[in-house]
């Protein structure tokens, strides 16, 4: 066979796996037939070679693939890897615009403002000479030529350029959202293969998610006022003062200024800002205050809405005059190379609340108004066009439930088992645990127990809370008795809620170099590769069941009632597993996915939350879910297994040693 032939010369290794071998061809197949694909292949069968062969076998033959992933760090690794296997194809690496530089500020580049700086001397256009002198070179893109600079056009623009002439781009979830039809704009695409699948429902459902944030706006009409107001104003002005827009009112209406009116006298040319009625510092003052009235005005409305439940969008009658505001903050974030436009996208968003439909809702958390889709299937299905679709993760879970979710029509299934032996990993349910739900949950008790389970490993663990108030309390049971106990390595290492992703990365480097316990949620879990001896206990708190949102209990209502239209008896229950419980099983399962990443590692997962042994565990089983088996068990009998089964993997280590 041709592809088998080329699977040989192109994998880098002396021996393809054979669970890797059943991938490619499944792949190739579905490819060569327009069907598509959804993929579960765990840590370990090195699912990124599996499909990338494919795809540079196709490419070679005139197909054009798009290859999407969630974090910058994967992208950054098929990259490698694409340039590590032999091909002449063209390959493009498109991340979002906020990975950039913009020339044109010198700060981060911004989507917004790239697109209405329409005269930035650092994009394409239709003038074939650059402003350097250079001649530019020529690009079509279907009827349409533009020319861009190699030296003068910046490098997100070159990017996306090199995107639309690419055999292959790789490229994250939300990005697909957002630049799928500029890509397309040379020539379409035939196969979009999706690593990370799991995560693309959520990834596609934030890039549409508007968000109204007056509190943002407002911040940053404080800081303009600041930055154009006159010496003798600005030191009067203190963002933190109470009276600050009383100030500013004062001070404008002392120089009879008509702060309804200035908003029609701003004359902005693109480059800067003037009035021809008023002194331009107070006209801008002007249109600040009269945009802080207008904004403060739908603050009020969006606080007057009960928090955490569905507003009807009849509601939302919001009008903000914003031409010349917008011309000050393009000036403001120019002069001050700033690379959020907080006003430009509270405007933007509040104009696309006309468009919404019954697919959204609509509820106040905070102090923002967020606007969310239900089901996002429709858009990815228009995303995916007439491409083969392939989606591969290590934890999918219910693979028809990920197919529903994600829009992938009729799809062929491959589920891969798991390369690392099954004998060097227990999973224990207490059956006498706590159960974790809101309203009966004693965290005396579960902290308690965690201890105990701690004790028993006595080695290098991670404790997983479903909140961060959980988290503290056991953070503080275990500091004030730690002492008391036999475990040797004492170290305590937290995950605080707000951290970003690189101080989380030096949380999960300094846990796995100095050991010790490390306490975090099931967010910060996701992704964590910790190899060996590193990690051998994984402990979870509670089931990770989600907050009933207004999203989700929407998205359950709406299912219930199509249910009960087709006369499905356990309406209820049906519309449950496909929200609430699929959020909880599919996080669970990568929560235990934490422990056995490599061929070497060895441990224990223990789940305190009494509802998995009671009936989670075997409706997790039985959906697909969970492809290992558990042990259901009391407390003391897990603190008397744990210990022997640990022994026998570190006895072997050291002798290895």
């Amino acid at each position: 066979m041709d592809f088998e032939r080329y699977i040989e010369e192109k994998f880098p290794y002396p021996k393809v796996r054979e669970p890797q071998k059943k991938m490619m061809l499944k792949i190739y197949n579905c490819i060569k037939n327009k069907k598509n694909l959804i993929v579960e292949a765990p840590t370990g069968v090195g699912k990124t070679l599996s499909y990338l062969i494919p795809a540079l076998y196709f490419a070679e033959r005139g197909k054009r693939i798009l290859i999407l992933t969630e974090t910058i760090d994967q992208q950054v690794r098929i990259y490698d890897d694409l340039s590590s296997l032999k091909h002449n194809l063209n390959v493009a690496f498109l991340m979002g615009k906020s990975n950039f530089i913009c020339k044109s500020r010198g700060g981060k580049a911004n989507r917004l403002y790239c697109q209405l700086n329409k005269k930035c001397l650092y994009r394409p256009n239709r003038k074939p000479i650059c402003y350097c002198g250079l001649k530019k070179h020529q690009v079509k893109l279907g009827d349409k030529v533009i020319y861009y600079c190699p030296l003068c056009t910046c490098e997100y623009q070159k990017a996306k350029i090199d995107s639309m002439l690419a055999d292959i781009v790789v490229m994250n979830n939300s990005m697909f959202y957002y630049a799928k039809e500029e890509i397309e704009a040379s020539r379409g695409i035939d196969v979009i293969i999706c690593d990370e699948a799991h995560k693309l429902e959520g990834s596609v459902r934030n890039a549409s998610t508007i968000v109204i944030n007056p509190e943002l706006s407002i911040n940053r009409l404080k800081y303009m006022a600041i930055h154009y107001a006159p010496p003798i104003l600005r030191k009067r002005l203190d963002v933190d003062d109470e009276s600050f827009w009383e100030i500013l009112e004062r001070y404008l209406i002392g120089k009879d200024i008509d702060i309804d009116a200035c908003k029609d006298t701003i004359i902005f040319d693109g480059e800067s800002v003037r009035s021809w009625k008023y002194k331009e510092e107070l006209a801008i003052l002007g249109v600040i205050l009269n945009a802080y009235y207008q904004i403060n005005n739908i603050k009020n409305k969006i606080l007057n809405f009960k928090e955490n439940e569905e507003i009807d969008r009849k509601e939302l009658r919001f009008e903000i005059d914003s031409r010349a505001l917008i011309a000050i903050e393009l000036d403001f974030i120019h002069r001050k190379k700033l690379s959020d436009m907080y006003l430009l996208e509270f405007i933007e968003n509040i104009k696309n609340l006309k468009y919404i439909n019954d697919n959204y809702v609509i509820y106040r958390s905070g102090s923002s108004l967020l606007c969310e889709p239900v089901f996002v299937s429709s858009y990815l299905k228009e995303l995916y066009g007439n491409a083969v679709v392939i989606h591969c993760s290590a934890t999918i879970g219910n693979l028809k439930m990920h197919a529903l979710k994600t829009g992938v029509e009729k799809p062929e299934f491959l589920t891969l088992d798991s390369p690392f032996p099954k004998n060097r990993k227990k999973i224990f349910a207490l059956k006498d645990g706590v159960d974790m739900k809101y309203e009966k949950k004693d965290r005396k008790k579960a902290n308690e127990n965690l201890l105990k389970i701690l004790e028993a490993i006595n080695g290098n663990s991670l404790v997983l809370f479903k909140s961060f108030e959980d988290l503290d309390s056991f953070y503080k049971y275990l500091k004030s008795n730690l002492n008391k106990t036999s475990i040797k390595n004492k170290n305590i290492h937290v995950y605080e809620q707000g951290m970003d992703g690189n101080e989380a990365k030096q949380l999960k480097e300094h846990f796995e170099k100095v050991g010790g316990i490390l306490l975090a949620t099931g967010r910060f879990a996701e992704g964590v590769d910790i190899p060996g001896e590193a990690l051998i206990g994984v402990v979870i708190d509670a089931l990770p069941f989600p907050v009933p949102t207004p999203l989700i209990m929407r998205e359950q209502k709406l299912l219930e009632e199509k249910f009960r239209k087709k006369g499905v008896k356990d309406a209820h229950w049906r519309a449950f597993l496909m929200t609430s419980f699929d959020r909880m099983a599919r996080t669970l399962v990568q929560m235990i996915g934490r422990l056995i990443r490599t061929e070497e590692d060895y441990g224990v997962v223990v789940i305190q939350d009494k509802r998995f042994s009671d009936w989670v565990g075997r409706v997790m089983i039985e959906k697909g879910y969970l492809k290992e088996r558990y042990e259901s068990v009391s407390l003391s009998y897990a603190i008397n297994a744990i210990p022997k089964f640990m022994d026998q993997f570190k006895i072997s280590e050291n002798h290895k040693r």
